[in-house]
């Protein structure tokens, strides 16, 4: 039997369910205007799959980046048409960033259809790293359908010297990757004062006060401060899951993410704070309108709209860098109140 790759119905009136980035609709497309430039097979399309998708009934759409107009979803399909002799293909077309697309190719390709290879997996895991350095291991994991400590692996071979010291978690949250250390050092504050609050423990050692009366409870009874398992683990005090409040947020879902900064008081109450919020919501119209903003400027001004978007790029790069920099300052700043 042939596994189709499959689509998203709903299970009432058999209409397709509405996707963040993603546009429904019976829209078809020359194969010729469409590309494979999108891999996440090492060894490209199966042809025993490829034939007998052709031999089987009608499909479902496949997905297209409309920007690049470059298969996110479906290269089976696209080449089993084309085995079949059709001239054109029902397609959903995807509005996000390339990375971001990237990151759907690689969950759509890993929960259904044909399924990727162990190579296939940890290839689309490395690009997600390289593009995500901050994502935590489990994030990663779950996009590319790999164990997070096969992920951690990864990420130790590829040693990279710029690997961040936080990384964002399933829930949206930033965290300190030395999460042991910093328990250790609660620890050691627990010890020398030990009628200090949690919450002034948790701010001298970097951590949460819920982290620290873990602590405090580990060492009352004996044990490491640190558990033996790894940081990102669901159930490590550290990483609670949310009790309240917003569900978890994938990290690449960058309009949830925006949301959340919308709905922090102290950035909507002060006028530099709402100017950062505007701005986010521009970005995140010209991500939903790339395609047609792409598709109005004349050809003589591409050339001076790419310079000014890879300018924009570099301003928000160095904001990153300098947001990153505060928190290291932060850090420093309670590390020399701790001597």
């Amino acid at each position: 039997m042939v596994h189709h790759e499959r689509t998203q119905r709903s299970s009432t009136d058999g209409s397709e369910r509405t996707e963040k980035g993603v546009q429904h609709g019976g829209h078809r497309v020359p194969l010729a205007a469409l590309n494979t430039s999108v891999r996440v097979r090492l060894d490209g399309p199966d042809e025993r799959h490829t034939r007998a998708l052709a031999e089987s009934g009608e499909f479902p759409p496949i997905l297209v980046h409309r920007p690049t107009m470059a298969i996110l979803d479906g290269v089976h399909r696209f080449h089993a048409a084309r085995l079949r002799g059709e001239t054109d293909i029902a397609v959903r077309f995807c509005d996000e960033p390339l990375e971001t697309a990237f990151v759907r190719s690689v969950r759509e390709n890993v929960r259904h259809g044909l399924p990727l290879s162990r190579s296939d997996r940890a290839a689309a895991a490395g690009r997600i790293l390289a593009a995500h350095p901050h994502w935590s291991d489990r994030s990663v994991a779950r996009a590319a359908g790999l164990s997070p400590r096969t992920v951690a692996d990864l990420r130790k071979d590829a040693g990279s010297g710029t690997d961040p010291t936080h990384r964002l978690g399933r829930d949206g949250r930033l965290r300190p990757i030395d999460a042991d250390e910093r328990r250790r050092r609660a620890a050691e504050i627990l010890r020398s004062e030990p009628d200090s609050s949690l919450r002034r423990v948790g701010r001298l050692a970097g951590i949460s006060a819920t982290t620290v009366r873990d602590v405090k409870r580990r060492i009352d009874s004996g044990q490491d401060p640190a558990p033996g398992r790894r940081p990102d683990h669901p159930e490590h005090p550290e990483f609670p899951p949310p009790r309240s409040g917003p569900q978890a947020i994938d990290p690449a879902d960058f309009p949830a993410l925006v949301k959340r900064l919308c709905n922090e008081p102290s950035l909507r109450h002060s006028a530099d704070g709402r100017l950062l919020l505007r701005l986010l919501d521009l970005h995140l119209a010209a991500q939903r309108s790339s395609a047609r903003i792409a598709s109005v400027v004349p050809a003589h001004q591409i050339a001076t709209v790419a310079v000014v978007a890879a300018r924009c790029r570099q301003i928000w790069q160095e904001m990153a860098a300098g947001f990153e920099n505060t928190r290291l300052g932060l850090d420093e700043k309670a590390a020399a109140e701790n001597r």
